[in-house]
């Protein structure tokens, strides 16, 4: 008798020279196809593949910034949604002072007299400042055609009706538009100093 480790030659005899092996329960049909698979060279990605999987990122991405639970979400003092190309931890420590003395987390809010709104208290001219400045990053993440398109949007809506990503973001690409925290004199004022 054999043992575990050596092959069983007798096996392998059994079956007659020419004759097809299907695993119980595989029709010889599919056994066959299954076989071409496997000895068919691995396929590139298609050009028309790739920009699938593109579109379905950037749609992905859009959603999350417009209508996730996270960005609907228009109370309380949390980390920031935006982790983009202007986003610092200095920056984060100030916005997380700047964002409970502007507002206290609540980014639908409005000024007395209405001239400031959102999270970070900012100016209708900011605010659509802030959108042309955040498109050059977003066309990269959403498309620049999906990017134009939500910018433009953005841009004719007041900041305090604005997702939380949005808010979020202009704040970041602002305060560090030119450098780390050179945007920081925007929110110089205030009840106390961040």
């Amino acid at each position: 008798m054999p043992s575990v480790l050596e092959p069983v030659d007798s096996a392998v005899s059994t079956v007659p020279a020419g004759a097809t092996v299907v695993a119980a329960g595989v029709t010889p049909q599919a056994a066959s196809i299954s076989a071409a698979a496997a000895v068919r060279p691995a396929q590139r990605p298609t050009r028309l593949s790739a920009q699938r999987a593109r579109a379905a990122a950037y749609a992905r991405f859009t959603a999350f910034t417009l209508s996730s639970k996270a960005t609907r979400d228009m109370r309380g003092v949390e980390k920031s949604l935006y982790h983009g190309r202007y986003y610092t931890r200095s920056s984060e420590t100030k916005r997380l002072c700047i964002v409970r003395r502007e507002s206290e987390g609540h980014y639908d809010v409005v000024s007395r007299h209405g001239t400031y709104r959102g999270a970070y208290q900012v100016s209708a001219a900011l605010a659509r400042g802030a959108t042309w400045m955040m498109l050059g990053e977003h066309k990269k993440l959403m498309g620049a055609s999906n990017a134009k398109r939500v910018l433009a949007k953005l841009r004719s809506t007041p900041m305090n009706r604005w997702p939380r990503y949005w808010q979020d973001a202009a704040f970041h690409t602002i305060i560090n538009w030119d450098g780390s925290l050179s945007g920081a004199s925007h929110w110089a004022g205030g009840r106390w100093h961040c």
